[in-house]
């Protein structure tokens, strides 16, 4: 069973492995944490800046939703 995600760092690292499958650039933003869902926010715009937002569930380090530029 995975461990729960405790800090932005593993938060931000599922999130880039996740937006790196859908684009080919990607600079994490932010990560912020809502009680048990880590808000991840990734440039993933290599001339202008587009975020992409990723929600990551902190016990079971699943994907919860995203919404990709």
């Amino acid at each position: 069973m995975p461990t729960e995600i405790t800090s932005a760092e593993q938060a931000t690292a599922i999130a880039l492995s996740f937006t790196k499958k859908h684009r080919f650039f990607a600079r994490p933003l932010k990560a912020v944490r809502e009680n048990d869902t880590w808000l991840v926010e990734i440039d993933v715009g290599p001339i202008t800046t587009a975020v992409a937002k990723v929600k990551v569930d902190a016990k079971s380090r699943e994907i919860l939703e995203y919404q990709l530029p």
